[in-house]
């Protein structure tokens, strides 16, 4: 959230506090801020993507799909704004299923995790199914085995991560356009 300082001692300060006001709030339709904007909240999500998927105890043999993850996060402008989406998907002979396995959701929040390694307490009961090699899954030709994995919290990591440097974004968007503001 942006703090602005309101006080006002002088018709000069004031004049600047309208003048700033008017500027941010032409901001919401400048077409160029929001582009801007739009490619710093992408570039965080796929930094995130990046840091998470490559350093993490998964990464064997995945790197293709890592790298496909990776760049199909994708703009997608709203009528009051944007949104950044993924949905890559993987094709599964899987009876039950429309045909698909959606990577996306799977990297966000984990899937077939194995309960009894979960640092909390009765979280899941252990192999109910009897999935002794865990779960199967097709891809490049190939049946491949899975006993799950936790969530990598991308898009909710990605979305702190925004907010932290939302501030910071706008003043340099503001500050390359018009000068440097003293109202913060």
């Amino acid at each position: 959230m942006l703090n602005i300082n309101t006080r006002v001692n002088s018709l000069e300060k004031l004049q600047s506090y309208i003048s700033y006001v008017k500027k941010f709030a032409k901001m919401k339709t400048d077409e160029n801020f929001q582009k801007y904007i739009q490619e710093k909240c992408l570039n965080v999500v796929k930094q995130m993507a990046t840091t998470l998927l490559l350093n993490s105890n998964y990464n064997t043999g995945m790197d293709e799909l890592f790298s496909e993850y990776i760049e199909n996060n994708k703009i997608e402008p709203e009528r009051n704004g944007f949104i950044i989406h993924n949905n890559l998907s993987v094709a599964t002979d899987s009876e039950g299923y429309d045909g698909t396995f959606s990577v996306a959701l799977a990297f966000e929040y984990g899937t077939g995790i194995v309960g009894q390694d979960h640092p909390k307490a009765n979280a899941w009961e252990y192999n109910v199914n009897q999935h002794i090699n865990g779960w199967v899954y097709y891809k490049y030709g190939q049946f491949n085995y899975t006993k799950g994995f936790e969530g990598f919290e991308i898009y909710r990591l990605s979305a702190e991560e925004i907010k932290n440097q939302l501030k910071d974004w706008i003043m340099n968007y503001e500050e390359n356009t018009g000068g440097a503001s003293t109202l913060w």
